[in-house]
């Protein structure tokens, strides 16, 4: 939790009500004047550019698809203009967005320099920048974020909503101070902390051909839409870990930014997933889904927290939380 006082408190609300009372953009002939411009507009404007799509986008600032499209409307409406087309894949940014996308590139960097500022001169607060390599921990890990901001008022959590193809790299660029990751890779600088062990299974629509399978082979795949998150396939457990080692590979491949969008994919029968076993329990209780292991003895993981030694002190409160979590997660009391 990040908290100033005195002359820093005034500056950093005066930062966070930031307003832009004279931006013109040019529609026509004419005019368009907003009034105010928050700065959560310009944000999601990049998260925008980044993801190029919405649902990708919402991912990022963690928040709903809904919440996110009722944000932009409003906007829109404030100003009276279309920022982007739908139905465009990448987004396309019209040029009244455009207009504010540039203005978001120039400004947000400004901001976050001023409160990187304040910051450093705040000495009993400390950041602690944390990524994930797992579209599904979110499940586990925000839960023991909030305890964590319960308990400790000196460290301010950021945490990274980009999909990291490179988290080890982000680490030893100390652009991170800590990853969540199934990845152990030897690293002289870098501690791995063991969080627990997760089992990646198949599931697929109770009427799938693959549902009466004791257990799925790579080559039960062949014919199937595979739905997987966005991220290169040489990164995902499923093709380097079960299909490349049988050089298989399935029928089409669709990404799906959003867990839950996928599993409900999966259940109209839109598609098989591979995902974290703790991800489909109440699918299955509700027998909406079929869940499979991958081969006969399935295909477990282990999950680990990689850091910087130096950052062990910061860590110190926090990864036991972590471990707890996941824990009662696996047992399924959480």
């Amino acid at each position: 939790m990040f908290i100033l006082a005195g002359n820093g408190a005034r500056l950093k609300r005066k930062i966070f009500n930031f307003q832009l009372k004279e931006i013109h953009l040019g529609r026509d002939n004419d005019k368009t004047r907003i009034s105010v411009l928050e700065v959560k507009h310009l944000k999601t404007l990049l998260a925008l550019e980044r993801a190029g799509s919405l649902a990708q986008a919402a991912d990022l600032l963690f928040v709903s698809q809904s919440a996110l499209s009722h944000q932009l409307r409003e906007l829109e409406n404030r100003i009276g203009t279309r920022l982007f087309e739908r139905k465009t894949d990448p987004l396309q940014f019209t040029s009244q967005g455009t207009s504010l996308l540039n203005l978001a590139r120039e400004v947000i960097p400004r901001i976050r320099a001023v409160e990187q500022e304040l910051r450093q001169h705040q000495g009993s607060v400390r950041e602690l920048k944390i990524g994930i390599e797992c579209h599904a921990c979110f499940q586990w890990l925000l839960p023991a974020i909030a305890q964590f901001n319960g308990q400790q008022q000196e460290v301010n959590l950021d945490l990274i909503g980009e999909n990291l193809f490179d988290g080890i790299g982000e680490l030893e660029r100390q652009s991170l101070d800590l990853l969540f990751t199934d990845d152990r890779i030897a690293a002289d600088r870098l501690s791995y902390e063991a969080i627990g062990e997760f089992e990646l299974v198949l599931v697929m629509a109770p009427q799938d051909s693959l549902a009466q399978r004791p257990f799925i082979q790579p080559e039960d795949l062949r014919d199937k839409k595979l739905l997987t998150y966005p991220v290169p396939l040489a990164k995902l457990d499923i093709f380097r870990r079960f299909l490349q080692p049988a050089r298989c590979q399935p029928g089409s491949v669709k990404t799906v930014a959003n867990s839950s969008v996928m599993l409900q994919m999966v259940a109209a029968g839109l598609g098989v997933a591979a995902v974290p076993d703790w991800l489909v329990r109440d699918f299955d209780r509700q027998q909406l889904l079929v869940v499979k292991t991958l081969a006969r003895e399935g295909l477990f993981r282990p999950l680990y927290a990689a850091y910087a030694p130096e950052r062990q002190d910061l860590l110190r409160a926090f990864l036991p939380l972590v471990k707890q979590r996941f824990a009662d997660l696996m047992a399924g009391t959480s």
